[in-house]
Order: C-alpha cells, then sequence, then structure tokens
C-alpha cells in the first residue's frame, strides 16, 4: 500500500491523530488464524486495534500465505498461529510512503526482566537476581509431558545456551514456574492426547513491549530426541521478508 500522506501514514497504520508530522519507522500489525492441514489459513483475526483499513491490508495480505502444519504420527494436523508483521514505513519515490515487510515473528515464552510474574496458565519463571545483575540472557528448550486434561509433568531439559553455573540457576527457576503451568489439552480428530510439549523459555533483559521483536527457535530439529512430541506451531512457509503491502 502507498500512503498518500504522513498524517495519513500515522493515522491509518499506527491509530494516531492526522496532524503527525512524521510516521514511525517500524510498524507492528499482529493477527491470529487456523492453519488447515494443507497449511492454508483460515478464520484470519486482525488486530481489532488496527483500523479497518489496515484489518483488511492484513487480511488481504496473509490469506495467501502458506505454512508448515504440526505434525502427529507422521500426519500433519491442523493449529492456530498469533503472529506479529513488523513492518518498514518507507518514503515513496512519487511522495507519502509504502510498507514493506520487514519480518514476522511469534512471540515465546519469555520474562522480561522488569515485569513481575503473572498469574496466566502458562505462568512465566522469576528471572534471578544475580543474572539480572550480570546481564545475562538466556534460552532454555523443554520437553514437557502433557497429559490429556493439560496438566504439565515429566519436565526434561533439551537445550541451554548459557554456561553450567547460569544454566543451573535459569533451569531451577524455569522448573519451579512450569510445575504451576496448568497447559491446553492437544487435540487431534476430536481426542485429547497425551504428548510432550517441546517449549522455550526465554529470559530476557528490557521493558515490555518496547523489546525488539524475538524470533521463536526452530524446536523440528528436538523431534528426534522427543518421538512422542506434541505436534508443533506451524511454520511460516512463503518467503514475505521485503514484500511490499
Amino acid at each position: 500500500i502507498r500512503l498518500a500522506s504522513m498524517g495519513l501514514a500515522a493515522a491509518l497504520c499506527a491509530g494516531v491523530s492526522a496532524r503527525a508530522e512524521s510516521p514511525p519507522r517500524t510498524l507492528p500489525l499482529d493477527f491470529q488464524a487456523d492453519v488447515r492441514a494443507d497449511g492454508r489459513l483460515a478464520n484470519i483475526a486482525p488486530d481489532a486495534g488496527l483500523s479497518p483499513a489496515m484489518q483488511a491490508m492484513v487480511r488481504k495480505q496473509v490469506s495467501g500465505w502458506h505454512y508448515i502444519p504440526g505434525t502427529w504420527q507422521g500426519r500433519p494436523v491442523p493449529g492456530r498461529v498469533s503472529q506479529r508483521i513488523v513492518v518498514d514505513v518507507v518514503p515513496a519515490a512519487s511522495g507519502g510512503f509504502s510498507l514493506r515487510i520487514k519480518s514476522v515473528t511469534s512471540v515465546p515464552m519469555m520474562l522480561d526482566s522488569k515485569r513481575a510474574p503473572s498469574s496466566r496458565a502458562m505462568h512465566p519463571p522469576s528471572y534471578p537476581i544475580e543474572a539480572q545483575r550480570q546481564g545475562v540472557e538466556e534460552t532454555l528448550v523443554y520437553a514437557i509431558r502433557r497429559d490429556p486434561q493439560g496438566k504439565a509433568s515429566e519436565v526434561e531439559l533439551l537445550d541451554s545456551q548459557a554456561g553450567d553455573n547460569w544454566k543451573k540457576m535459569f533451569d531451577a527457576a524455569a522448573r519451579k514456574a512450569i510445575r504451576q503451568w496448568q497447559l491446553e489439552p492437544v487435540e487431534v480428530d476430536g481426542q485429547h492426547i497425551d504428548c510432550r510439549l517441546i517449549t522455550p523459555v526465554t529470559f530476557r533483559l528490557g521493558v515490555g513491549r518496547s523489546l525488539p521483536p524475538v524470533t521463536m527457535p526452530d524446536m523440528r530439529p528436538y523431534l528426534s530426541r522427543v518421538p512422542d512430541g506434541c505436534p508443533l506451531p506451524p511454520v511460516l512457509d512463503t518467503k514475505v521478508e521485503g514484500v511490499s503491502l
């Protein structure tokens, strides 16, 4: 899309006054959608906070995207995605601005060092104080047994990026939180299944939504180590970086 003026660009994309002096450099455009077993999207729901014009643009753009669905016992199964399209606001040669896709990200289970733990079903761990002081960040990957009712148990650490001393500290904090998790049951063909969830837990220094987007680590390489792994979230298979909206 080409936006005719700086004020219109800001109004359409960010929901701010059309009198704004200049548009933001990047914009987040969030959406959720169901992914069918064939990798196509259905029930696309752009962020309700976007203007109607922007919602229509997002819906039109992502309707043509293809995803690699998760699998269970060797066959693809439907899933759901919640993603953020980050777009650059680029001055157009003929005046105004255009929007260009910079990245498409998913948000992993992440703890902001400035954010207190919440009471959500996936309760985030407490950030180790000494790690905060030393500026240490960490991503751990776990396999967690999820029974047909969604209860988490049998926690196995599959991967850690930090050294041994830090790993023990982060692992203890993550396991304490995981014991409180009540997960959504996994359903395949209308039946709740017993499987192991492969998921990252990321400790990151920063403040809330001002953080840059986080790219979800690829969990597929871990499937060979977890043969009873739950179907993984669908992965975008369409190359979209640099595409203009």
